[in-house]
């Protein structure tokens, strides 16, 4: 049963009342009003003032311990020596949180007790559970930090292994327009220099990967061959083929939620402008030829991560003055048709390099409708 903290005169009608309160099966520690001493109040449930004719002992007794209880909440009850309004309310102006006359039945002095009590077990109650929230939004403060510093090297990791500069090999030139448009990024790309007439190049994009995004990006850069070297003899790896080992690779790794990766992948030569093109879920290439109408390639091929498969590779030659554009799925918003990708090309087919993706960017950038990369990647083959 709850404990009581008792705090009288000593006088036959409050010991009448103690015994009451003993006997509906309260704990009572005695306590003589206007006392000094402090009181433990960390087993008090309910603390109870017998006013009698002391009215201002009873107040600044009052005021006292609710200074001592500070935020610890411990109800006070008031009993009055009658049914006096006025004291009633010097009562509650002091800190009480219910007056009862001291007249009032013995059972309904126990209720009233017993109603404070358990409204002093639901504050405490609620207390604790304050104080587990407060300490799980802690961790959960000091957890958000750290995953933002994994988050934070990651994307160190992934501009680190971005290019700082495309190779420009013979009548060959790459211009890249890169906006990451959220906290991890998931595009990356690259353009390589194979041997002395060759050139090799990827766009890619993982999809739904918040939190591995940039390290995903990462890995299947770093498991993108395009060259293989055997002892003092090499082989060139055609598009398609290197497709089917990144998507090795990504299945492999037998994550529970596989990892979905889109992707192109070309190869180039720079005597004579063949193109070698492999894709995997990522937006259709763009053919802006120097004369003649923009068109979309058609290059089948599903996402990478998912399940074994192959891939078909589309070959053609670039003419001087042709260019061909790749995109991530940030940088072809959809819409209606035409194409918005398309429709850019097409407006702005006259400028060259970074001139063109420039000015596809202004276009496309405020139709991305969703929080995803944006990355172009353009080849040309310069007039000479």
């Amino acid at each position: 049963m709850a404990r009581v903290l008792f705090s009288s005169f000593a006088t036959p009608a409050a010991e009448a009342l103690r015994a009451s309160l003993i006997e509906a099966g309260f704990t009572v520690v005695p306590h003589g009003l206007g006392t000094a001493p402090a009181v433990d109040f960390s087993t008090v449930a309910v603390a109870v003032i017998d006013v009698g004719e002391r009215v201002d002992l009873a107040i600044a007794q009052t005021r006292r311990w609710r200074l001592e209880l500070g935020d610890q909440i411990v109800p006070i009850l008031w009993l009055l020596p009658d049914s006096s309004a006025a004291i009633a309310h010097q009562g509650y102006e002091a800190g009480a949180e219910a007056c009862l006359s001291r007249l009032a039945e013995p059972v309904t002095l126990a209720a009233q007790v017993k109603a404070l009590a358990r409204t002093q077990a639901a504050a405490e109650r609620l207390a604790v559970k304050a104080g587990e929230t407060l300490l799980l939004g802690d961790r959960l403060r000091k957890a958000h930090a750290a995953l933002e510093r994994e988050h934070e090297l990651g994307r160190r990791i992934h501009r680190g292994f971005l290019p700082a500069a495309l190779p420009e090999v013979g009548a060959i030139r790459f211009s890249i327009v890169h906006r990451p448009q959220n906290a991890n990024g998931g595009d990356f790309f690259d353009v390589r220099r194979l041997d002395e007439h060759h050139l090799g190049f990827f766009l890619g994009d993982v999809l739904g990967r918040a939190a591995s995004g940039s390290l995903l990006g990462v890995l299947v850069k770093q498991a993108t061959v395009l060259k293989e070297i055997t002892g003092n003899r090499y082989r060139l790896v055609p598009p398609e083929e290197a497709l089917v080992e990144v998507n090795r690779t990504l299945i492999g790794l037998s994550l529970d939620d596989p990892p979905l990766v889109a992707m192109l992948v070309g190869s180039m030569d720079v005597r004579n402008g063949d193109v070698s093109i492999a894709r995997a879920g990522l937006p259709a290439p763009v053919h802006i030829p120097a004369k003649g109408e923009v068109e979309v390639w058609s290059v089948p091929g599903p996402f990478l991560g998912t399940a074994e498969t192959t891939y078909s590779p589309r070959r053609a030659t670039l003419q001087p003055g042709d260019k061909l554009l790749f995109a991530s799925d940030g940088a072809s918003p959809p819409g209606e048709l035409p194409d918005p990708l398309l429709a850019a090309a097409t407006r702005h087919r006259d400028l060259s390099g970074e001139a063109f993706t420039a000015a596809l960017a202004t276009d496309l950038l405020p139709l991305s409708r969703h929080a995803d990369d944006f990355t172009l990647l353009l080849a040309e083959r310069l007039v000479r």
